[in-house]
């Protein structure tokens, strides 16, 4: 495999695009690599490092093979923008990201990908094992499909999304990536990776699928998750404090919204902001800052999100 700046060109699309945002990985980038190359099902690999300090890129090329494509950045683009970039170069009708610490369990790609046979689905997802010393994660997030009421084989997401919308948006009672499947078109259409949500930008872009979509659960483990603790500087400065807001925002404007999820996310706007401010004052950091962007957020994020709804109408075309 060659590592280049840029990905080469092929002439057929895959079924399945697996995607790998790499950074400073290399004590788990193999472990997660081989978890992939021993799925049984039509796939490309793409693995795009945000210029790791380390050897994960020199570990990554000796086990890809000569079809799979490594890209490192030439700058450290951050999280956000490394997984937008996985999405644009990728191919395949449907996407399976799997972070570099994590790892996918066999038949996972197979078991996902036969949801999509149904042409309503829009995506597919499955419980994940996680794997922590955080006692307190796993308490709140180890197990999250279970809050959903009736989850079935074949789910309305319209329902599901109100079910969230019902506890504010709190949480990600989908998953992270790694066990999640989605169409690839879906997501371009419905607007991609958003990348002004610090934390949540996977629920977010799961809320915007499931309001044009069914979504298949898998009743069965088929990944897991390696969580670390965030560090003590990570939750001081706390970079998720506006994503709660910027969801609700977004299912009051979002066209494909319905009535009711606009009235409850619009009933959770406040509240929520409020929240804000007196974490704000309780915790810090940059309290002034803080304060005064919270002062003038009902304008700035409701601009904001009607921009961001304009330009999605352009790529959904006319209803």
């Amino acid at each position: 495999v060659s590592v280049s700046s840029d990905a080469d060109g092929a002439p057929v699309a895959p079924l399945i695009s697996v995607c790998v945002p790499m950074y400073k990985n290399g004590a788990t980038i193999e472990r997660c690599l081989r978890s992939i190359l021993d799925q049984d099902a039509e796939y490309e690999l793409i693995v795009v490092d945000d210029n790791s300090p380390d050897d994960s890129v020199a570990i990554a090329a000796k086990i890809l093979r000569p079809q799979d494509r490594l890209i490192r950045n030439e700058s450290n683009l951050g999280a956000h923008k490394n997984h937008i970039k996985c999405l644009e170069l990728a191919r395949g009708k449907y996407i399976q990201y799997v972070h570099g610490d994590d790892w996918l369990l066999p038949g996972a790609l197979r078991m996902l990908a036969r949801c999509f046979d149904d042409a309503a689905v829009g995506l597919a997802f499955a419980p994940r094992r996680v794997v922590t010393d955080d006692a307190q994660w796993l308490h709140h997030c180890g197990t999250l499909h279970t809050r959903f009421r009736k989850l079935k084989e074949h789910n309305d997401g319209q329902s599901l999304v109100m079910q969230m919308a019902l506890q504010g948006l709190g949480t990600n009672w989908i998953g992270e990536p790694t066990n999640v499947m989605f169409r690839r078109q879906l997501a371009l259409t419905a607007g991609g990776i958003r990348s002004d949500i610090a934390h949540l930008s996977d629920l977010d872009l799961w809320l915007r699928l499931l309001l044009r979509s069914a979504a298949c659960f898998i009743p069965q483990e088929l990944s897991v998750r390696q969580h670390t603790s965030f560090t003590a500087e990570t939750f001081k400065a706390r970079p998720w404090w506006l994503d709660r807001l910027r969801l609700l925002t977004w299912m009051i404007v979002d066209p494909a919204s319905t009535t009711r999820i606009r009235i409850i996310a619009g009933a959770w706007w406040l509240p929520v902001w409020l929240l804000r401010a007196l974490e704000v004052v309780a915790y810090g950091p940059d309290r002034r800052w803080r304060l005064k962007t919270l002062m003038f957020a009902p304008v700035r994020e409701f601009s904001t999100a009607l921009h961001l709804r304009a330009e999605l109408r352009r790529n959904e075309g006319p209803s």
